[in-house]
This record gives C-alpha cells, structure tokens and sequence, in this order.
C-alpha cells in the first residue's frame, strides 16, 4: 500500500487525544513569554527608529572590521552585506544611537574613503508603527470576516476554531522570534500574513471534508468520527503541500546564508516557524476545538428545546 494511501486510510483519533496536543504549544508559549521578559523583542529599526548607513566596501573593510569598528561606539546595530556587480560588497549599517548620531556617522564617514560612501539617511519609528498599527486593525477585520464568511458557508463553530487555530499560529511564531531573538521588521507583517493565508486554507479544506460528511452522513457517524475522519482524509495533501514549500523556503534560506543575505533570512525563518505550526494547529488542534464548541451548540440547542416543549 501506498504511503499516501496509508495516511488516508490511519484511524488516528485526533478528537480524544486532542489534550495532549495542547501541551507543546504550551510550553513553547511558556518559554516565548520568559524571553519575553528578560530579553523582549529583537525589534528593528523599523519599528524603534534609527539610522542607515550605506557604503561600498571593494574589498578595503570585511565585515569583521567593520562589526569591530561598530562595536566601539557601544550601540545596538545591525550590518547587511551584499555583493555588488563590480565583486565588492556592499553593506547597510543600521543603527540606533539616540544622542550620538552624528558624531558616530562623522566618524563612519572618516573610516570609509569618500567614493566608498553612499548616503546615511533617518529612519523615523513614528510612522512605520502607524502602518503595523493599520495593518493589525486589518487583520482583525480579515479575521471577522472570516467568521462571517464560516458561518455563511459552514458554521460559527468552525469559524470560532479557525480564528483560535490562527491566533495559536501568530503566537508561536512571536514566542519562537522571542526564544531565538531573530530581528523583527517590516518583513515580519508580511511572513505573518502569508503564514496566515496557509493556515486559513488548511483550515478550510478540513471544515469543508467535515461538511460533506455531515451533509452525507449514510452511516450515521458520530461528530467524533467525522472529524477524525475529515483530518485523516485531507492529511496527505496538507503535509506535501507544507513539505513543498518548506522545501522551497530551506533552498532560500540557504541560499541566504551562503550570499550573506540577512533580509531574506528575516523573512523566511517567520514563515518557516509558521509552517510548523499552521500545520500543526490545522491537524491537532482544529479537531478538539470544533468538537467542543460543537457539541456546546448542540447542548444549547437541545436545552432550549427541552424548555419550549
């Protein structure tokens, strides 16, 4: 038989153990909170303003060097090196200096010779958070939507477990940047929101499995059944449709690490963790979750009927 055969046919009950699933995220929640605490986030210039410097190094200044020399001034900066046409490199220097501004970039500029140096430009923080504040409101109305959107085509229920299973996946992801300090900028909105389109869909295959089975339910399964079943069934293109882009998002990664890219590093490790745990919430956490709140609706349900008759 074959393995996709086997995953489709497991009778693994995702519904009675849905208890233990819960732990993990727990933990890794536990542990995001405790970094949290001592350490707080690695936030980017982005997001608490700062300075860029750009400059080509041609092969004068490694980046060992110019760390070195960065560390000097006692600041909290980071360094992006990129190779230009003419086989030099190119750096971005960020950095957050406060009152030393200005003495720091005379300095820089007096390090680099002059047709080394490009610009040294203001990163403002006020504006940049009123755009993540935007895109927050937005997501929170992409996310009633989609309860509306449930409930138009299956159920409130559905829709309570798919915003619960997307709210485990943001979280996950901001505890594992807390645990591994991975620098959060601009393109951690954008990791965020494509991490939630998987999620979403995922979650959508699975409630739609589960309404075709309640809709032609011949054999008179359980709720419990039904669900494990639904899973069970869409459990084999979930995971090779993950592998498939994990796949894809390791051959960046690399590619990254080997051409010294840190910006596309600060992109793919958010979508990266997302995976994990989009594909995660959408097969062991989803199950339990809807047949809770499910069987709350049909127990209210039948109370109210119990007290009209």
């Amino acid at each position: 038989m074959k393995l996709v055969d086997k995953i489709k046919n497991s009778n693994f009950n995702y519904v009675r153990n849905g208890r233990w699933f819960f732990i993990a995220p727990a933990v890794i929640l536990v542990i995001g909170v405790i970094m949290l605490a001592v350490l707080g986030f690695n936030l980017g210039l982005e997001f608490t303003g700062g300075t860029i410097v750009s400059v080509n190094a041609n092969g004068e200044h490694t980046k060992a060097e110019i760390e070195e020399k960065m560390d000097s001034f006692d600041v909290k900066y980071t360094i992006t090196e990129e190779q230009n046409t003419s086989g030099g490199n190119n750096y971005s220097i960020k950095f957050n200096a406060v009152d030393k501004t200005e003495a720091i970039i005379a300095d820089l500029q007096s390090y680099f010779n002059t047709e080394d140096w490009n610009s040294a430009d203001s990163i403002q923080a006020g504006t940049t958070k009123e755009t993540i504040v935007s895109v927050f409101w937005s997501i929170l109305a992409a996310l009633a939507g989609l309860i509306v959107y449930m409930l138009i085509r299956f159920k409130f229920t559905a829709g309570m477990a798919t915003v619960l299973a997307l709210a485990h996946d943001v979280l996950m992801i901001c505890a594992l940047m807390a645990i591994f300090q991975i620098e959060i900028n601009a393109s951690f909105i954008a990791a965020i929101l494509t991490v939630m389109a998987y999620s979403i869909n995922n979650s959508l295959v699975v409630f739609d499995r589960v309404r075709n089975y309640e809709k032609n339910n011949t054999e008179n399964y359980t709720l419990e059944q039904i669900v494990n079943r639904s899973i069970n069934r869409t459990l084999g293109r979930s995971i090779l449709t993950v592998a498939t882009t994990l796949a894809t998002l390791l051959v960046l990664t690399i590619i990254s690490l080997v051409m010294n890219l840190s910006s596309l590093i600060e992109f793919a490790l958010p979508i990266i963790f997302g995976l994990f745990a989009g594909t995660y919430s959408s097969l062991f956490l989803i199950a339990p979750l809807y047949k809770q709140f499910e069987t709350a609706r049909l127990y209210t349900r039948q109370r109210k009927i119990t007290t009209v008759q």
